[in-house]
């Protein structure tokens, strides 16, 4: 694709604020910065992988509004009237600015790369529109339109959203692009991106970040990493392959005290990690 600067510009809508990555299930010190951090990561890996296109952030945040200019970006203001709403205010500017064609990424990808942006858009420039559908097949990882003015543009973020821009005209798009497809929203998710790989900032407040969990102990473990655990009230959970790599662990043992970070069931764990060893856990 070339000088995608002369065709493309990229949309983030950034909501921000004490309500950020709720489902993390963190204090909401620790959310804020992990979720700025992701914003932060995301933003610059959009725009090493699109050099030249405007990157316009969505927001009525005044704290992302400085660090979005600072970095030499646009910001759009926000109608408060939903994501959608949001996207509609970002590819109307991308419109006015000249821009022909639109990218839309949430600001939820920490381990995106600036080459999976490439490729998505190399893909992208195939069809009028397209979408990306996130790693659970469900949501919207990236969505590519024609710029327009807010008035015509119909999108369909929230729940669903990749089948329901699929059925908005968007060809669906599946591509081996982990970075790109893993936005993270809660506990699962963040440990994925981990795996994957996070940009240098949503390392940085990892590493500072204080995670809470509940006391457990390894009741078996398989040669994969996947077992259970025992917590403390007698309740057995199910410890999945990869729930300790967020934490630097790579071997449990039978018997070890941990803390895990349960599901939204409270039957499987999300996160197992030792106190004193890994991101946000200084040895006391």
């Amino acid at each position: 694709m070339h000088s995608c600067g002369q065709d493309w510009a990229v949309v983030v809508p950034l909501k921000g604020g004490p309500l950020a990555k709720s489902r993390l299930h963190l204090p909401r010190a620790a959310r804020a910065a992990l979720a700025d951090a992701f914003a932060r990561d995301t933003v610059a890996a959009l725009a090493a992988g699109m050099p030249g296109a405007p990157v316009l952030v969505v927001t009525c945040d005044p704290d992302v509004a400085r660090w979005v200019l600072a970095a030499g970006h646009a910001v759009v203001a926000d109608p408060a009237a939903g994501l959608d709403a949001a996207v509609a205010a970002g590819v109307d500017a991308a419109h006015v600015a000249g821009a022909a064609r639109v990218a839309v990424v949430l600001g939820d990808h920490p381990a995106l790369r600036p080459h999976e942006v490439r490729a998505a858009l190399a893909a992208a420039g195939e069809h009028s529109a397209s979408v990306v559908p996130d790693a659970d097949e469900q949501g919207t990882a990236l969505l590519a339109l024609r710029a327009a003015a807010a008035g015509s543009v119909r999108t369909a973020f929230g729940a669903g959203s990749a089948a329901a821009h699929v059925r908005l005209g968007h060809h669906r798009l599946d591509l081996d692009l982990p970075g790109l497809r893993v936005d993270v929203d809660d506990a699962a998710s963040l440990s994925a991106a981990v795996r994957i790989g996070l940009g240098p900032r949503s390392r940085e407040a990892l590493t500072h970040a204080s995670l809470p969990g509940v006391q457990a102990t390894i009741h078996n473990i398989d040669p994969d990493g996947s077992g259970s655990a025992l917590l403390d009230d007698g309740l057995v959970v199910l410890v999945p392959p990869g729930a300790a790599v967020a934490s630097g662990l790579r071997h449990l043992r039978v018997g070890q005290r941990v803390s895990v970070e349960l599901d939204e069931d409270g039957r499987a764990a999300t996160r197992v990690w030792v106190v004193g060893i890994g991101p946000g856990e200084d040895v006391r």
